[in-house]
């Protein structure tokens, strides 16, 4: 794959607004945040663990932030949310 989310980058941002994670897009690491609202909409309103909703979805949230970044290679972070899904 050309893109690859770091597993141990993952956390909730200490605000509790956002999940940042780090993904590497064709080798070079880039920093992405995906909205707790973005998670909600990923889980139908269900309600429930914000870092189980992220891993539950992970694949759809590492193609969504690698569509942007591959975009602009120069680019080096990405902000998703519900809007995005």
């Amino acid at each position: 794959m050309p893109y690859d989310i770091l597993r141990d980058s993952i956390a909730l941002e200490p605000a509790g607004d956002a999940i940042r994670f780090h993904l590497t897009v064709f080798g070079v690491e880039k920093t992405c945040r995906i909205s707790v609202t973005a998670l909600r909409s990923l889980d139908q309103g269900q309600g429930g663990d914000w870092l189980l909703i992220f891993d539950t979805h992970r694949l759809r949230i590492g193609q969504r932030a690698f569509a942007y970044l591959s975009r602009d290679l120069l680019v080096s972070s990405v902000v998703l949310r519900a809007l995005d899904f």
